[in-house]
């Protein structure tokens, strides 16, 4: 019953998410997008492009989005990405996920999946809107390296998701 409720509650965030703002990503939007910084909905799949604006700082335009509505099982940790992805991309999956197969609402989570298929290491920076408040928080985000993937999990449902600040990262 708790994922019937999970479920439709997720379906209705995605009918919601088109008139949230104008900066908010849907899945009509021309592509590629110019360059700037987007809201993206949960249950996306994005492919970023990077472009150096300055030394050390990029910016970046959506080149696709599409929705990705399979939770993810961090139990069977599927590798989603591109088998041949373009260079100076970013591949990203924003969608729930779960653990012990979802047998309690406790097990899941929201999960941004992301590749960085630069030849550079990257920080950015995020802010996150969860389902039960109506402005975006800042929350920490580990760092990217050329090739790798990396995850990053919350405890609660988000709705949308902002990057930005992409720039190059700083080995202390």
């Amino acid at each position: 019953m708790s994922r019937l409720i999970l479920f439709s509650f997720i379906f209705m965030s995605m009918n919601n998410s088109v008139s949230f703002s104008q900066e908010t990503i849907n899945h009509q939007t021309k592509m590629p997008t110019e360059f700037g910084e987007f809201i993206i909905p949960l249950w996306s799949k994005i492919v970023l492009e990077l472009k150096e604006k300055k030394k050390g700082k990029y910016e970046y335009r959506i080149l696709s989005i599409e929705p990705h509505t399979e939770m993810y099982s961090f139990d069977k940790d599927e590798d989603l990405f591109s088998k041949n992805p373009m260079n100076n991309t970013i591949e990203i999956f924003f969608v729930g996920a779960f653990y012990n197969e979802g047998k309690e609402d406790k097990d899941y989570k929201s999960l941004l999946l992301l590749r960085n298929n630069s030849e550079v290491m990257l920080d950015y920076s995020a802010d996150i809107k969860y389902y039960f408040n109506d402005d975006f928080e800042n929350t920490s985000i580990i760092g990217t390296f050329p090739g790798a993937s990396g995850r990053e999990i919350w405890e609660h449902k988000i709705d949308f998701i902002k990057l930005y600040d992409f720039k190059l990262m700083k080995l202390k």
